[in-house]
């Protein structure tokens, strides 16, 4: 039976995957999405535009984010073609640098599916659907994991290849600039 599954999902793969193709498949979905971009240049993207309520609006808005662009949605996979699902065309993520941003599709009832675009996880699209007050909690605990994983990217880039030298540098300093005084003293 799990011989028969795993066969089974091989041929949906293979039969359905485009070859060839980079990360957009450019499909008209019929719908459009609204980006929107915060001083970090995270992202929230909500499709279908015309049912965003007034709630989730305001929320994006209260949280700093703010309105940049709309447009066709279009049919696109995860960097690493994990997944698949309607987003912003590549170009105009590549326009607002744009690395890491959130999916919502607003679905009937104003509940919601969310994915995470990130360059290092892929796209990654959970199952369940969420009402307002749980996408708030998910929304700024995703955004602090942004944050995270920013910073320690940062602090790898900027380590000193040679710590020992560093130090030595920064302790000869302190000599240095008594060195100094006190030859400028005697100059006086």
């Amino acid at each position: 039976m799990r011989i028969l599954k795993i066969l089974t999902l091989f041929f949906f793969v293979v039969a359905f995957s485009p070859t060839g193709l980079a990360n957009a498949v450019p499909t008209n979905s019929g719908y459009d999405y609204q980006l929107y971009k915060n001083f970090e240049n995270f992202g929230i993207l909500i499709f279908p535009k015309d049912r965003i309520f007034k709630e989730l609006d305001d929320y994006i808005q209260e949280i700093g984010f703010n309105p940049i662009e709309s447009g066709q949605a279009v049919m696109r996979f995860g960097l690493k073609n994990e997944n698949q699902t309607l987003m912003m065309p590549e170009s105009v993520q590549k326009k607002h640098s744009m690395d890491r941003f959130i999916i919502l599709q607003v679905i009937a009832n104003d509940n919601m599916v969310v994915g995470i675009f990130d360059p290092e996880w892929g796209l990654t699209l959970p199952g369940p659907v969420h009402q307002l007050d749980s996408v708030k909690v998910n929304i700024s605990k995703t955004l602090d994991l942004f944050r995270k994983h920013l910073k320690k990217r940062e602090a790898r880039r900027y380590q000193e290849s040679n710590p020992e030298r560093t130090r030595l540098l920064t302790k000869n300093a302190v000599t240095i600039v008594k060195d100094v005084s006190h030859f400028m003293s005697k100059l006086h």
